[in-house]
């Protein structure tokens, strides 16, 4: 009987039934096809209401468009008049430049000392309650923030009465409408600068870090400072890197707060180049000339947070 069985065996190994090798080929092809599918309806919103627009604005930077229906074709026209012609264009960038260096900073280095502070506390349940404190302001609208420092910065605002108390009356301004001041009054903006989210990002970084690579470093005879700048600050390299690629997309775009407090006055001193692209659209009707601007704007963009970082990244890698 063993022996019959033995010599049946074989056949248990036969090749499978066609209409199972083509319902194997079906599922294989399901499955390949499947996260194509299921991408496909993010691919159709990025392409209506990202793509579409983008590349409206570019073949629109080439054009005298007052927003209607009727163009003209002006080939470069837009981008000659913006370089060569335009002395507010390089005031903004100027000034963009500028406040987006300082953002940068106010993005990073606070969040990072902060961060470093609360993460050192011996006490857990303080450390809880300081991350809650944290997101209180974001609670906050945007708009009256910048509406309240508004009436900080006034002539008779706190900011000159807080000089007075301490007797530095003579370096009171009228810090909103003084050409000379009223780039630093808008760095001054959102004093002391502390991010909350940014701030729980490098927490989130510290807590990630191996307790081992603290022994070793008092092991080694590493000071706080020591162990910092050795061990803690490289392994937050990753949120730096974010932070700071998104503080300068944020920076460059950003202009309301300008909007809300200068209007980019007094005689343009505070303009920026989303100010710029904004009046330029929405006050003359050059919406030509505007998307110029805004191409010009993702071109440095695109530069400095995609470009710029990815030999370094490689690098590291």
């Amino acid at each position: 009987m063993t022996q019959v069985l033995e010599g049946r065996a074989p056949a248990a190994t036969a090749s499978p039934p066609r209409a199972a090798r083509r319902e194997s080929a079906t599922t294989r092809l399901t499955h390949a096809l499947l996260p194509y599918v299921l991408v496909l309806p993010l691919v159709a919103v990025l392409g209506v209401f990202v793509l579409y627009p983008f590349g409206q604005a570019i073949y629109r930077s080439f054009t005298e468009w007052n927003g209607a229906n009727i163009d003209e074709f002006v080939g470069l026209a837009n981008y000659r008049t913006m370089f060569t012609e335009d002395p507010l264009f390089w005031r903004s960038i100027r000034n963009g430049g500028l406040l987006t260096v300082t953002f940068v900073a106010q993005s990073v280095l606070v969040p990072l000392g902060t961060a470093w502070l609360i993460h050192h506390l011996r006490s857990d349940r303080v450390q809880y309650w300081l991350r809650i404190l944290l997101l209180v302001p974001a609670v906050v609208p945007t708009v009256v923030g910048f509406l309240v420092w508004s009436q900080f910065l006034q002539p008779d605002g706190l900011v000159n009465r807080l000089l007075g108390v301490v007797g530095l009356d003579s370096l009171g301004h009228n810090w909103l409408g003084d050409t000379e001041v009223v780039l630093f009054a808008l760095i001054l903006v959102g004093f002391p600068w502390l991010n909350g989210a940014n701030t729980l990002i490098y927490l989130a970084g510290l807590l990630t870090i191996p307790h081992d690579l603290y022994e070793a470093a008092r092991m080694d005879g590493a000071g706080r400072w020591r162990t910092f700048w050795s061990v803690e600050l490289p392994l937050l390299r990753g949120q730096t890197r974010l932070l700071v690629i998104l503080s300068v997309i944020l920076g460059l775009q950003n202009y309301d707060n300008v909007f809300l407090l200068t209007q980019g006055g007094p005689a343009d001193a505070s303009v920026v180049p989303g100010l710029l692209l904004y009046n330029n659209a929405f006050r003359y009707g050059q919406y030509g000339y505007a998307a110029a601007i805004g191409v010009v704007l993702f071109v440095v963009i695109f530069v400095l947070t995609v470009l710029g970082p990815a030999r370094p990244w490689r690098k590291e890698h």
